[in-house]
Order: C-alpha cells, then structure tokens, then sequence
C-alpha cells in the first residue's frame, strides 16, 4: 500500500493520451536503464490531478514566495516532465540520472534567483549552468524559455548535446516502447531490470520469489497509469519464458491471498485487498501482464492520511 501511494502521488504531482515530446526523448542518454514520463498538464486537468493539487495547499504559502521570485508556477507551468537513469532503481541513488522538462520558464528571472540563492554557475556550450552551493555533482540548466534539464553533469552535457542532434540517441525497441505507453497513459515507466526493484520491495514473504530465481527471470518492466474517470494502472513484464510468466501471475495471486488474509483488523488493507481482487492478471507466452480499474474516489480514500480516514468516516 505505502509503495501504490508513493507511487500515484509521485507520477501525478510532477501530467489522455498523446506522445512523449519528441525533443525531450531525442536528449535522452542512450543505454539509460530506466525511463518514465508524466504529462502534467493532462493530470492536473483529471479529477484526480485536482485532488492531488488540494493537497499542495497547506504549502502555498512558501509556494507562492517562489513563483513570485522566480515567475514559475509547477501548478500551471509545468507540461512534461522526463527522467531517465542509467540504473534501474534510481531512487536508491545508484547510477547517473536526468531530469528534463518542458513548460515555461521565465529565464531571467529564474537566473537571477539562482544568483541570488549563491549558486555556483559554469557555462557549457553557450548554456548557463547552475550547480550547488559546495559541489558540482548536480547541475540545472534552462537552455530556452521551454526547457529545463537537470542532473548528472555528464548527462546533461549530454542532453544539451543531443538538442542539436538529427536523431535520437535511444535505440529502436526502446523509442517504439516510449511512443506506444506514452500513447495510452498519462504517466509512464519501462526499466531493463527487476532485480534491483525487488531490494526496495524486500519482505520475508518475498526472499524466495521477488528476491530470487523469479526476478531474474525478467528481462525488463512496463507500466503506466491513466487518469480517466477512473484510474487505469498497468503493468507488464517480459519474461524468459512462459513458465516464467505463469509464475508471477500465480504470485501475484498468491500475495493478493496473503493480504486478504492479513486485513481483518485493518480497513484500509480491507479495502485495498477488496480492489485487488478485481485485478486482470494474465500470462501470455513469456509476458505476463497485470491492469486494474480503480473508482476515482476509492483512491483518494486509499490516499488520505489515517486520521483524515477517521474524520470522515465519523
């Protein structure tokens, strides 16, 4: 449950279905091992978009200090956003990474609040780059009033780099896999590897599948989310073999089992189990693949806080 919430609320405070950007994708670095993607205009237009803004209000205070410093609202400005590590779990700070960004940016302004925070700056190619305070293991750069790119030093001359280029830099399979998840959802992931997800996901339950020979057998991971009248959640895994592909699908299973097992006295697990059994869950040859349709109210209750649960129910 932590792990959908966290998930949800990242993918929709960063955006129905259209592209990925094609110049944002040309100035991804090549071999990168985990990619996703969010349209933020789209999600902040859906229902959910707007629960998820309400509960940015208890900040907008020291919110609305930056978007008068800097004339950029994340709220409004804020159209696309793209990131990319060369490791598949990037969240564990493994590998390089880059952000990109599309929407718009008032330079100016951003540069001299920039200058005013006491960034350090270099200059690459012409672009003016922002780096912290102590190090430059971070840069920042807003190469147009439509652009912004930030991360690993190398990555990011490498992305400034690409913005000139004639093509991509991402291999074939990888750009058709990014047009067609990008087509159907409003935010989007493929990452070449499990086995480094399964560590962040680790649990007893889970040593001899998610930690073991099942993670390993799975050559790479797609998945997006869709912000419809109801909240559409797919995943789906290449897997070596068929077999293979029906063992996850039985595990999956099996741990719907254990949670429903284990919510008798705990309603939030209670009803995330009852959702859970509604999940379509398929091996077809060597891919598995799991999709689930959650009622746009169910999940904000899902997401509320327990003491908010409490209120309201009283």
């Amino acid at each position: 449950m932590k792990l959908l919430r966290s998930l949800l609320i990242t993918l929709a405070a960063a955006g129905l279905s259209f592209a990925a950007d094609p110049a944002l994708i040309r100035m991804l670095p090549p071999g990168a091992a985990f990619v996703a993607g969010v349209r933020a205009d789209q999600i902040r237009s859906s229902r959910f978009g707007q629960y998820i803004l309400d509960r940015f209000k208890a900040g907008e205070d020291n919110l609305n200090k930056f978007i008068e410093v800097t004339g950029f609202d994340p709220r409004r400005d804020l159209t696309e956003v793209i990131v990319a590590s060369s490791s598949a779990t990037p969240r564990r700070n493994h590998g390089k990474g880059i952000l990109l960004a599309r929407g718009r940016f008032d330079v100016s302004r951003i540069q001299s609040f920039a200058l005013a925070s006491q960034l350090s700056t270099t200059n690459y190619n012409g672009v003016q780059i922002f780096t912290g305070r102590e190090d430059a293991r971070g840069w920042l750069a807003i190469p147009d009033s439509t652009t912004a790119v930030a991360g690993d030093p190398d990555y990011v001359k490498l992305a400034l780099d690409a913005r000139q280029a004639a093509g991509p830099t991402l291999d074939e399979k990888t750009l058709n896999t990014i047009a067609d998840l990008s087509n159907r959802f409003d935010a989007w992931m493929l990452t070449a590897s499990l086995a480094g997800i399964a560590g962040d996901l680790r649990a007893p339950q889970l040593d001899g599948a998610m930690n073991g020979n099942l993670a390993r057998s799975v050559d790479s991971v797609n998945g997006g989310v869709r912000f419809a009248q109801d909240v559409e959640v797919m995943a789906e895994a290449q897997m070596r073999s068929a077999k293979d592909a029906t063992a996850m699908a039985d595990m999956v299973r099996f741990l719907v089992g254990m949670m429903q097992m284990n919510a008798q006295n705990d309603k939030r697990a209670a009803e995330l189990a009852r959702l859970l059994e509604k999940m379509d869950l398929k091996a077809n040859g060597a891919v598995f693949r799991m999709s689930l349709t959650i009622p746009e109210d169910m999940l904000e209750t899902l997401l509320k806080p327990a003491s908010m649960r409490e209120r309201v129910a009283f």
